[in-house]
Formats: C-alpha cells, structure tokens, sequence
C-alpha cells in the first residue's frame, strides 16, 4: 500500500485509480452521474489512501469562488464585538466559509483600505459591522460587484441593481424611549447624553433618537447637555468633569455605549459620587461586564450573537441565492430592548454641592 502524503496532487489520485484526472475532479465535484460505481469507489479509495485534499486555489479557479468573507469591527477591544464575531464565525463555518477579521479602529480611511485589499484577495463578499461606515464604503463594494451587508446603514436608492448589498438596522427607538420613560418615572428632568464621535453616522442616530425621545415628554432639546464621547472608557471619565459643571448638573446620563457608561461611573465613584443616588447612568450595548460592575449598569440591549448570525446569513443568501440576481439589495432589522440594573434610581431632591 502506498503511504499517505501530504502533498499528494490529483495527478497522484488518477495514477493510483487508474484513471484519468478529469474524472477524479468530476468525482469531487460531484459529477457522477456518467461514472461507473466501480470507478467513483476506486476514486474515492485513491483519494482515502492518500489524505488528498483538494488545494483552496484550484477550487476557486473551477468554482469563481474563494469561499472566504471579510469582516470589519471597530474596535476588537471593545467587548461588543466578540459575540458579534462569534456568530459571524458559527454560521460561515458551518456553510464553509472561513472569515478574516479587520479592525478598523474607527478610523474611515483604514476601513475603505482594508475593503480594496479584501476585494484584491477575491473574497466572496464583506460583512461591514463597524459603526465608522461611509458611501465610500458601498460605492467601492458595488463598482467591484462584492456583495457586501453592513449594520446600522440606511441603503441609498441610488444604488438599484448595482450590487448585492444587504443591510442590518438597528432599531434604537424602542430601546431608548423604553430607557427615557424609565428615567422620566424616577423623576428625572435634568439630562445629559455622552455621545459616540459625531463624525459617526451611528453616534448621531443614537443622540437623535435620545433627544427626541425626552422632546415627546416636554424635555427641550436644548436643555440637555450633550457631550462627545469617544465609546471607550476613557471618554466615559473625561465627560464626568462636563456632567458636573452646569450650576445645576444633569441629575440622570445616558451614554452612547456600554464602555462610555462604565468609564464615566468608575469616575464618578472616584470623586466620591454615588450611583445611582447623585447621578444615574445608562449604557447601551448590554456587553458582560455592565451586569459585572458594581452597581450593575442598566442599558439598552442589543443582541450582539443574533446581529453576527443575521448578518452572516443575509451575506450568505446574497451570494447563494440565484433569485437575488433580480432583486439586488436587502434588508432586516435588529430590535433593542431596556435591562433595568442597579445604575439607575429615583432623581435626587437636593442640589449635588452647595
């Protein structure tokens, strides 16, 4: 018997068959409907014998596809997005893809370079899940015809059938009204929000919906302080010093992220502050640690596996699905909920400092 060989080549599979190699790549491919029983066993006897395993390149080259995806986050640092990769991973392992991860850093330019450089490695789409997104982004994904879904974009018309690109949308507004009317009930009527850097089209979504929320209770836009932040912990304490200048200082802040929020708690617990009894926070994102720290931070939930398998899903049917050659683009939404934790309590009655 022939010993195995990892660099066994088809060549070596038709030789030991007794075949020719265009059967044996018909035998991979499944082709066999014209090939003798007989032969399709010696084939895959052959194949057994040798440990062959068909090279990824010569697959793609007979197939016009890689089976790879590219993803974008971010921020690997941010605890938000380790649930998203995993579902991204769990649904592309399982339809045999395999994904490589970029970080983009928030940073714009890094992530149109990185998407030019996965469409040169001929992935077979990107899964745009960093909230620094442009229509520079989109443009370069339709004119190299990649299908592409990206999270919390809005599709422009403008596109048609240009490419296959999906998108997933957040739906921010239950959850932060849910948040708002919490809020409201404890008796808060001084606010303030911590957002993302404005620059982002997610960070002034998240402030909008915010201020229009507590607009529908009679709480003027221009009466709450709004500071940006920079969605890590850092921005979450620098903002403390902001929280607490107004001669009256906001009694309740929502942040634009779950990091902010437990950076600008940490801080306020250092100046000797109590949360929630001076100054309630709430997050949004419902990452591990916000049900970890002490007191527990109440926060606007997104589901961050469900976003990675939905996604990965969506990019999977614009790719496999012969009847999105018509169609063109698509669209779901992810819906956002309210956790009540410890960081959130009744408005306080006196004035912070005399």
């Amino acid at each position: 018997m022939k010993p195995p060989s990892k660099n066994s080549t088809i060549a070596d599979v038709a030789r030991l068959a007794g075949v020719s190699k265009s059967t044996v790549s018909r035998v991979l491919r499944g082709e066999t409907h014209y090939i003798r029983a007989e032969t399709c066993e010696k084939v895959l006897s052959s194949i057994a014998e040798l440990d062959y395993r068909p090279s990824s390149v010569a697959r793609s080259l007979v197939s016009k596809r890689t089976h790879t995806v590219g993803l974008l986050v971010s921020d690997v640092g941010n605890p938000f997005y380790p649930e998203v990769i995993h579902g991204v991973e769990d649904k592309a392992f399982a339809h045999g893809y395999q994904v490589f991860l970029c970080n983009t850093s928030y940073d714009l330019q890094r992530g149109l370079t990185f998407i030019r450089s996965l469409v040169d490695r001929q992935v077979d789409g990107i899964l745009v899940m960093t909230s620094s997104v442009s229509d520079d982004f989109v443009r370069e994904l339709v004119d190299n015809r990649t299908a592409g879904v990206l999270l919390d974009w809005k599709l422009e018309q403008t596109l048609g059938d240009a490419g296959h690109i999906g998108a997933i949308q957040v739906d921010f507004e239950n959850g932060i009204r849910a948040a708002v009317e919490h809020l409201m009930a404890l008796g808060h009527r001084r606010f303030a929000h911590v957002s993302g850097p404005l620059q982002l089209h997610t960070s002034c979504t998240r402030r909008d919906v915010f201020l229009d929320a507590l607009e529908k209770h009679g709480i003027d836009k221009e009466q709450v302080l709004v500071i940006e932040g920079n969605l890590r912990i850092d921005g979450g304490r620098r903002a403390l010093a902001e929280v607490l200048a107004p001669v009256q200082p906001p009694t309740a802040v929502f942040c634009a992220n779950d990091l902010t929020a437990i950076g600008l708690v940490w801080a306020a617990k250092e100046e000797g502050l109590r949360v929630p009894e001076d100054v309630s926070v709430v997050g949004l994102d419902d990452i591990q640690l916000a049900s970890e720290i002490s007191p527990a931070l109440s926060t606007v939930a997104m589901p961050r596996c469900k976003i990675g398998h939905m996604a990965m899903e969506m990019l999977i049917e614009l790719l496999e699905s012969p009847e999105m050659e018509s169609k063109g683009q698509l669209q779901n939404q992810i819906e956002t909920r309210l956790v009540i934790r410890q960081s959130s309590g009744p408005a306080r009655k006196t004035q912070l400092r005399p």
